[in-house]
């Protein structure tokens, strides 16, 4: 897999095949058709392997106030999209029809994780305000709200997140 992620960081997803990770690896192409059945199986177990190198999630304390959970959260995409540059870009996602929906499962769990973090963080921070959810603002509501506005942020290529930090403090944190 560091081979994998290695060859992601220098030249994106659409640099995998099987022939050239089993030559970088001095490996035989049917010793590593036993480990990977398919082209498909090995981008997806990179792409796997990816999300967990960026963020090594057992890193990040969940006791951390909410504002700081969703920093680390953003300083660590942030940085593997340093360290992946081709990972994150729009083409890069451009894998085997197959593959597509294995990688978007793939996505969808670290996003589910990243999510889970914050909920954890949001109850346990004791700033945050009793009131400041509702029946039309749920503590889900406003989860997917920081995820979404995260991703954009990234996707910018912005160098921080204040403004949305700031905004959450708005809304969570007593006047």
């Amino acid at each position: 897999m560091k081979t994998c992620r290695d060859m992601v960081s220098e030249r994106g997803l659409s640099s995998l095949d099987m022939r050239s990770v089993a030559k970088a690896c001095h490996v035989a192409l049917g010793s590593l058709y036993n480990y990977f059945p398919s082209k498909d199986a090995l981008v997806t177990a990179t792409i796997e392997s990816v999300w967990q190198d960026i963020f090594h999630m057992e890193q990040c304390c969940e006791q951390k106030p909410f504002p700081e959970y969703v920093r680390w959260i953003f300083d660590s995409v942030r940085q593997g999209t340093r360290e992946y540059p081709h990972f994150f870009t729009a083409h890069s996602i451009s894998v085997a029809s197959s593959a597509k929906e294995q990688a978007r499962k793939t996505m969808e769990q670290y996003f589910s994780h990243m999510k889970a973090g914050m909920a954890q963080s949001l109850r346990a921070d004791p700033t945050v305000r009793r009131d400041a959810f509702s029946a039309s603002f749920s503590e889900s509501d406003l989860i997917d709200f920081v995820l979404s506005n995260l991703l954009t942020l990234l996707a910018r290529q912005e160098d921080d997140c204040e403004v949305l930090l700031e905004v959450i403090r708005r809304v969570l944190c007593p006047a």
